[in-house]
């Protein structure tokens, strides 16, 4: 019964304690996590896989949409960057389920995103061109 009043409590400090950067990257790390969690191995179970590609999918809807708000601050270059990730992504998400991709592009696409979130943009790899 006290789980999710704590569970909310727990999220608010979070949030007060971390900001919106640290939570992204938080983010970033658990869902990069289950994708190469998902890879590892020889065998990849078909459930963790699909969980994953969902999971990433989810994220980067939200990104997308936050970028997509006119009350988003970042700059029209950025936020327009940010929806093409997103695109790109859920479109690679979709083809690594069909075994038309490799699951570490998506991983290569997060670790970049973390690094920049981490201020070492420097040596994030190059913009992923979206067809």
């Amino acid at each position: 019964m006290f789980a999710p009043n704590a569970a909310s409590a727990y999220a608010k400090v979070s949030n007060a304690v971390l900001g919106p950067r640290s939570i992204e990257q938080k983010a970033f790390q658990q869902i990069t996590g289950l994708l190469q969690a998902a890879q590892s191995g020889r065998q990849v179970k078909t459930a963790q896989l699909a969980e994953a590609v969902h999971k990433n999918t989810q994220l980067w809807t939200i990104l997308a949409t936050d970028a997509a708000s006119e009350a988003n601050a970042l700059p029209p270059a950025l936020r327009a960057q940010i929806i093409s990730l997103a695109v790109y992504s859920q479109k690679t998400g979709r083809a690594v389920l069909r075994k038309e991709a490799e699951i570490e592009e998506l991983i290569e696409v997060n670790r970049a995103i973390m690094a920049g979130l981490d201020g070492d943009a420097g040596s994030s790899p190059q913009p992923v061109k979206v067809q």
